[in-house]
Parts: C-alpha cells; structure tokens; sequence
C-alpha cells in the first residue's frame, strides 16, 4: 500500500493482492514480496489433503470443555455455624459440676455444696485465606473461546476446597480420626474399652450396634448419662462408599449377634429385623478424606456425629467473619485511560496491560466437646 501511495506499484498488483485473478499478477507479487503470497503447484488430478489443511491454516472444530463439577462443602452439616464480627479471638466456655443429685438432709442439717467446674476457655481466631490470578492481554484478545471467562469459578472452586480441607482437618487427622476430638477423655473412640464388641470395628451392621452403644453410654462430668438426640451423620470415605450404600439400602438384617446367639461358625439362632439403624441418619462421603489421612487408616476411617444444632454442646465449631459466608470475587479496577479519554476497561493494569482477579475467604475452628461423635479407625484392632 505505501509503494502504491508513492507510485513505486501499480494499483492494480494491489487489487491482485486482495483478490487475485491473474496468474502473473500473483506471481509479480510474490517476487516482489516475499513471504506475502504463499504459492504451491497443484498436484495432478486436483488438491491434496495437505493443500487443504495449508489454506485453511485451522481445524474446523474447536470446542472447549468446561471444567469438573466442583465439589461442596461436604462437612459443613457436623459443625455449628458461628458469624465473626472481627479477627479477634472468641472464646468458648463450658462449665460442668453441680448436676448430681442432691442428698439426704438429716434434721437441722446443712445442704452439700455443689461446685461449679469452670474449664479452660476454647479459644479459635479466623484467618484470612486467598489467592489471585491474572490473564495478559493478548491472551484475552486472541481468546475466541471464552476460556478465561470461568475464571472467577476456578477461584471459587478452589476457596471451598480450602473450606472443606480445614473442617476435614477438624475431626481427621494424618492417622485416621483427629485425636483432638477422638480419644480416652471424651471416650468416643469405637472400642472395647468404652463397650464396643470389637476395637475399631470395620464399616458394617455390627461396627454401627457398637457406635450406637458408646454414644448411648456417654457421661458427663459428673459421671451421669448424656441424652443425645437428632439427627446421625454417617462420614466415611471414597473406598467405603459401596459398603454404606449398602447399609443404608439394606431391608433387613440377620444377626447371631446382640439378640441371637453364636456357636461356633454356625449360629443356632437367627434374629433378623428390619434396617433400623439407618433410619435416622444421612450418609456423608467425604472425598477430601484421603488428603487428610495420609495412613493406610484412610480408606477404613470412619464415625458418625450427630446433629450439632440438637446438642448443647456441639463436636466441632466453624466461624466466619460477618460478610464472607462464602467466598468473595475481587477484580482489580482498570487503571488505563487514553490520552483525552476515559479509563478503557479492556486493557486492566497500566503497566502490565493484564487483569486480575482474587477470591478471598475469612474463617476459623475447633473441636468442642467429642461426647456428640464416636469413631473408628477400622482397622480392627
């Protein structure tokens, strides 16, 4: 175009170059530029498959697949939910004592003090976790199919990840259940010395009887029965998922145990009910357990935790700060303007030309009281 507009070319090679007609012409051109017409001889008897992948320079079918479903919080049903009004620290009191029952008073007698037992506080603050991402320029223009428009929900899908990896962490440790929440002085561990048939009994009909012995068992601080109610949750992880399936679908049970007898490998009675150890409870798969508990314990962990909003006294706490129940999107305020115009949206930060997005979540936690849970690390022993 310069060489035509300074009269070194003939406009009609121009015209040529847009829309050629003229063999010659064409060949002119490409002699006298080189690299701007791409000629190739023609095979006989037509184009080739290699002729028309060159011209069309581009597949014809480009689709872009979206990325996997991502996954909920899958913990959130077994803590009480607490909103935080700043990031300092809150503290949780439990105070025991004074609920046994009163004693005999002779005549002109005096009354037996009960004493209150005031705890250590349980003391949690919430932390601030996020992360950022940016997209250059050139990449958003020459994006034709939407592959950065997700971007927000990749960062959202990575928040709740986070989310759901501290409240595993609350009740799972890299051993199988968390001993800070599963151990002697709760005595919610599945076992024989808390009056389970078996230690650590596998996923099963018998292993469930033995969880619901130990909660049906439990003593406060005084030594007196603890009346548990609600509804049970069922957690478990990925490689037990079958077996719960299975006993939650299960229409009866027949048992040589706890209501029948056993002799030897073949029991002389059978008792067989109906499925009612399921009946109020919702299974919980937790994949992210696997993450947590690094030992061969990870694919037989398993407990059950009742509703926390039906206990005074809940297993685990989880808080937010006010304002950030969820995840929250940031995206970072063009900063470019052209000169005698306004600010131009599409090319973000001034000195990098890219734009940026955070996603940030506001959060914290901590075991409670374990008399509301029990577990097992399913290894028998």
């Amino acid at each position: 175009m310069a060489d035509v507009a300074g009269g070194r070319t003939d406009p009609f090679l121009m015209r040529q170059a847009f829309r050629p007609t003229q063999e010659y012409a064409v060949r002119a051109l490409a002699e006298s530029y080189p690299g701007l017409v791409n000629l190739r001889e023609a095979p006989i008897g037509g184009m080739s498959v290699t002729d028309f992948s060159a011209l069309t320079l581009d597949v014809l079918d480009r689709l872009l697949y979206g990325y996997w479903t991502a996954t909920p919080v899958i913990s959130l049903p077994m803590v009480r939910k607490h909103t935080l009004r700043d990031f300092r620290s809150v503290s949780r009191y439990l105070i025991d004592g004074a609920t046994t029952p009163p004693e005999l008073v002779a005549p002109g007698g005096e009354p037996k003090e009960k004493v209150l037992i005031n705890n250590v506080p349980i003391q949690y603050a919430p932390y601030k976790y996020e992360s950022f991402t940016r997209v250059v320029w050139e990449a958003i223009v020459n994006d034709d199919l939407g592959i950065f428009n997700d971007l927000g929900s990749r960062l959202v899908i990575g928040a709740n990840r986070g989310i759901e990896m501290f409240l595993t962490g609350l009740y799972i440790d890299a051993s199988g259940p968390n001993a800070n929440l599963y151990n002697s002085g709760f005595g919610n561990i599945i076992n024989t010395a808390n009056g389970a048939a078996s230690t650590n009994p596998p996923l099963s009909i018998q292993g469930l009887q033995d969880a619901f012995k130990i909660l049906a068992g439990m003593r406060d601080a005084d030594g007196y029965p603890i009346i548990l109610a609600g509804k049970m949750y069922l957690w478990y992880g990925p490689a037990l998922v079958a077996t719960a399936q299975n006993l939650m679908h299960m229409l009866s049970a027949q048992l040589s145990v706890n209501g029948g007898t056993n002799n030897g490998t073949f029991p002389t009675q059978f008792i067989e009910v109906n499925n009612w150890a399921v009946q109020n409870m919702t299974p919980i798969m937790n994949p992210f357990i696997p993450l947590v508990a690094t030992s061969a314990n990870s694919a037989t962990t398993w407990g059950i935790t009742l509703d926390p909003n039906s206990q005074n006294r809940p297993a685990m706490e989880f808080g937010h700060l006010a304002g950030f129940e969820t995840p929250q999107l940031y995206m970072k305020a063009p900063n470019t303007m052209r000169a005698g115009g306004g600010v131009d949206a599409s090319l973000g930060d001034f000195y990098t030309m890219a734009h940026e997005m955070k996603v940030l979540t506001v959060y914290g936690g901590k075991v409670i009281d374990g008399h509301s849970t029990v577990a097992s690390n399913g290894s028998g022993s």
